[in-house]
């Protein structure tokens, strides 16, 4: 495959235009939109033409949008995109203080507007005014509302500002190997890669290495985290909620008292990590001849014939894989490969880890940014982000008002489809122990990963921001020992454990978890991963043994974007989290999977 074909098209997003006339387009819809604004509600038609000149502006803006985010995330230094994200987030803000009184607006004439929705045709309409007609008590008066539209010009800095520094800014010291020998390590898919390497003498020093390089930022980290959550805390108390977690748990039409919830049920999972941990310590110890072992050990692949495969191999891989969910969603993954949706390899000042673009609406290219390395979790990865894609041509194909789907469920489909891809991999190697042991692993690590870990995570998060309110001393000490509470909470770690982050080399660690981007974005988020993980591992499961009622409920769920509650769009599924029935299934299947390895 000739080099070209490894890096998307992002041309397709321009539809025939240069950037510069996308944007003027932009801007001009925008203008347009705000011209028929103060009169949007006064009649019917008025009110059809507002929908119309929105759903035109949205379809333009998602091109333009991901042009230059997509763009700035191939190089995040580059000033050309930097300029035109600035300029276009300036020109935004303006757009925004003018029409920060529309809420106010469609609450004043909440009964002319429930009058228009009546006409059949504007149903898919429906719902969006509803959760507007809901924010009635967090509306504050026009002139509060464009004086914090005014104030909000800096949003979104924080995230830019953590992404700058650990992206670009944060550089990793050279690690020595065994023969010491400097090895670089310039990426984050360096490091993983080297914590693989069978020289543990090079692991170790990759693990201090990198630990070490966040270290040293954790005061200035836990300082913009702080303020970041001061910020966000004092805008939610402004609209009339308890604090930052209360408004994003509203926003998803749910309780703070699912998510506390959703923490006592995955603290159930302590005994099945337990177990796994002590399997893959017991194997490790054998595989390594090591009687001990450390953090730079458990990354090691289980399998010493080292897995490499070519960009074309992961496409057949990842397409025989995904085979249970049909034909139309084949073709449209081979359509994906094809059609260059996909950046696939790494390179200096490209966004570490990957993603699949968001503001789909409009779009029939549903791209995808990775760092690829030859390895089997890159093959992962693609079958992860091509779940997070595929969700947008279902929902972009069914829901033409609301296709976007909700970050609460959003991770449903591309955990199934990863966990499609362990369990077909473990079925075809089932008479290879050692490959067996490799893929299994591959999936606890990502269960863990999500569940365990993402709730240590959330809880720290929840906690850090009460913290915050109450005026306790918020710095880089106590949030490594809030930190620490988190591990002994989900993980049951020991005192002798608990000791040793007092130490070298362990004492860098902690400020793991100053470097959780999800913090910084102004999204109370990571609790929705083990949502994902704990679904899509059931679906997953389903959909491999044959459940064909799954695999058409799952493609129901994929095709209704966010045209139901949260909640409510996972019970398509057949699935209710506020049970602790979920919970005890993956469990159970968890259980049958260790009891292979």
């Amino acid at each position: 495959m000739d080099n070209k074909n490894y890096t998307w098209d992002l041309d397709s997003l321009l539809n025939g235009k240069t950037l510069d006339e996308l944007y003027s387009e932009w801007v001009n819809s925008e203008n347009e939109v705000y011209s028929i604004y103060p009169n949007f509600y006064k009649t019917k038609e008025n009110f059809e033409h507002w929908l119309d000149v929105n759903e035109k502006n949205e379809i333009i803006s998602n091109h333009l949008m991901n042009y230059i985010s997509n763009n700035l995330q191939e190089d995040l230094v580059n000033p050309k995109w930097l300029g035109y994200v600035q300029k276009i987030r300036l020109f935004s803000n303006e757009m925004s203080v003018k029409m920060s009184g529309y809420l106010n607006l469609v609450l004043e004439h909440k009964k002319e507007i429930q009058e228009y929705l009546k006409d059949p045709k504007l149903s898919e309409h429906v719902r969006d005014f509803e959760l507007q007609f809901k924010h009635e008590k967090h509306v504050l008066d026009p002139k509060i509302e464009e004086a914090l539209s005014k104030a909000s010009a800096a949003d979104g800095a924080v995230d830019q500002i953590f992404s700058t520094l650990t992206d670009s800014d944060i550089k990793f010291k050279d690690a020595l190997n065994s023969k010491n020998e400097p090895i670089k390590l310039k990426t984050i898919g360096d490091i993983h890669n080297y914590l693989k390497n069978e020289d543990r003498t090079l692991r170790k020093n990759v693990w201090i290495n990198f630990h070490s390089a966040y270290d040293q930022y954790a005061n200035t980290l836990s300082q913009t985290l702080y303020y970041n959550y001061l910020k966000l805390n004092t805008n939610a108390k402004i609209h009339n909620f308890e604090d930052y977690v209360s408004a994003s748990a509203y926003s998803d039409e749910i309780d703070v008292s699912f998510i506390t919830t959703l923490y006592e049920q995955v603290q159930k999972f302590k005994d099945i990590h337990t177990k796994y941990r002590n399997a893959l310590d017991n194997l490790l110890k054998k595989q390594l001849n090591i009687e001990k072992v450390e953090p730079w050990d458990r990354s090691v692949d289980l399998c010493q014939k080292q897995i490499n495969v070519t960009i074309e191999q992961t496409q057949e891989i990842v397409l025989e894989a995904l085979r249970p969910l049909g034909e139309e969603y084949c073709s449209q993954i081979k359509r994906a490969f094809d059609e260059r949706w996909i950046s696939w390899l790494p390179k200096e000042n490209k966004m570490s880890g990957a993603y699949s673009i968001g503001g789909v609406k409009g779009l029939s290219k549903f791209f995808i940014n990775m760092n690829f390395d030859g390895t089997m979790n890159s093959v992962e990865t693609v079958a992860h982000e091509l779940g997070h894609s595929m969700n947008s041509y279902y929902s972009v194909k069914n829901q033409k008002v609301n296709p976007e789907t909700c970050i609460f469920y959003a991770e449903i489909a591309s955990i199934t489809t990863e966990t499609l891809l362990t369990l077909y991999l473990l079925n075809k190697y089932k008479n290879d122990k050692t490959i067996v042991n490799m893929y299994i692993k591959l999936l606890m690590d990502n269960f863990f990963a999500c569940t365990t870990r993402q709730i240590e995570f959330s809880n720290f998060e929840f906690e850090a921001n009460k913290m915050v309110n109450n005026g306790i001393s918020f710095n880089a000490e106590s949030c490594k020992q809030l930190y620490v509470d988190m591990l002994k909470k989900y993980e049951n770690i020991s005192p002798e454990a608990e000791e040793k982050f007092k130490l070298e080399p362990y004492k860098h660690y902690l400020s793991t978890i100053l470097r959780i981007p999800h913090f910084y974005s102004g999204n109370f988020y990571v609790y929705k991963y083990a949502i994902g993980q704990i679904c899509g591992l059931i679906v997953a499961n389903k959909i491999f043994n044959g459940d064909t009622k799954m695999k058409d409920d799952f493609i129901k769920f994929l095709s209704s974007g966010s045209s139901l509650s949260p909640l409510d769009t996972i019970k398509l599924l057949g699935i209710d989290l506020t049970t602790s029935q979920p919970y005890e299934q993956v469990i159970n299947i968890i259980n049958e999977l260790l009891e292979k390895f």
